[in-house]
C-alpha cells in the first residue's frame, strides 16, 4: 500500500478509515471491513432505535472473533436484538472472505433471521454461528426454541454489491424497529434505491466526519 493510500481519512469513535478503504466506495468494489464496522459504529451512536431499544450491532472483526474463538464474554442473554455481519472467512487472523450477509438475533421473537442478498451464499456460515453463540444467549433448554430463518429478501445483480445490501438491510431494519418490535415483519420494498444510492451517500458521510474532526 502506497504511503497515499494509508493515509487516515476519519478517525470515528472505534473506527478508522484509510484512503484506500474509502476508495472502495467509489467503484463497484466490494466493501471491507474497516468500512461495515466504520457504518454499524455510525449507527450504535446516531440511530433513533439505538437509544430507545436494548440493541447491539457488532462490527465485522468482533464478529469474527466470535465466530472463531471460544469468546463469549461480548455476549450478554439481556440484549434484546443484535446485528452481526458475516462474512464466509474460515481465516482466525482475518476477516476478509468474499461474501458478507446480515445475521439478527430477536429475543423476545425467539428467532435468529439470516438476510443475504446472494441467497445460500452464507446459509451454512450463519446456521454454523448462530447455533453458536445461542448456545451462550438462551438456557440450555430452552436453545431448540430459536428458529433460524433465511428470510427472503431483494437479491443482488453483481459479484460485489452484498456489503452495501448488508447497510442497507441495517438501515431498514432499525428502521422498522422504531415503530415493531418483530424483524421477521419487515418490508424491504424500497430496497433497490437505497442500494443504488447508498455508495454516493457513504462518501458524503464520510466527507461530513472527517471535516468535523
Amino acid at each position: 500500500m502506497s504511503r497515499s493510500e494509508d493515509k487516515t481519512v476519519l478517525s470515528y469513535h472505534d473506527s478508522l478509515l484509510r484512503t484506500s478503504d474509502v476508495n472502495l466506495l467509489k467503484g463497484p468494489n466490494w466493501l471491507n471491513d474497516a468500512i461495515i464496522g466504520f457504518y454499524f459504529e455510525y449507527l450504535e451512536q446516531t440511530s433513533e432505535v439505538t437509544a430507545t431499544k436494548n440493541l447491539k450491532l457488532f462490527g465485522p472483526e468482533l464478529t469474527q472473533l466470535l465466530k472463531m474463538t471460544e469468546e463469549y464474554s461480548f455476549l450478554s442473554p439481556d440484549v434484546d436484538y443484535m446485528f452481526f455481519p458475516l462474512n464466509d472467512c474460515n481465516n482466525y487472523e482475518e476477516v476478509g472472505g468474499s461474501h458478507w450477509s446480515l445475521l439478527v438475533y430477536s429475543k423476545n421473537e425467539k428467532i435468529l433471521c439470516h438476510f443475504d442478498s446472494s441467497a445460500g451464499g452464507n446459509n451454512s456460515v450463519a446456521r454454523d454461528f448462530g447455533n453458536k453463540i445461542i448456545k451462550h444467549l438462551v438456557a440450555d433448554a430452552d436453545t431448540g426454541t430459536v428458529e433460524f430463518k433465511n428470510v427472503p429478501c431483494p437479491q443482488q445483480g453483481n459479484s460485489y454489491d452484498c456489503g452495501i445490501y448488508v447497510l442497507c438491510f441495517a438501515d431498514i431494519i432499525l428502521e422498522h424497529l422504531n415503530s415493531n418490535s418483530r424483524i421477521r415483519d419487515c418490508d424491504f420494498g424500497k430496497i433497490s434505491s437505497r442500494v443504488k444510492n447508498k455508495r454516493k451517500e457513504l462518501l458524503e458521510l464520510i466527507d461530513e466526519l472527517s471535516k468535523q474532526s
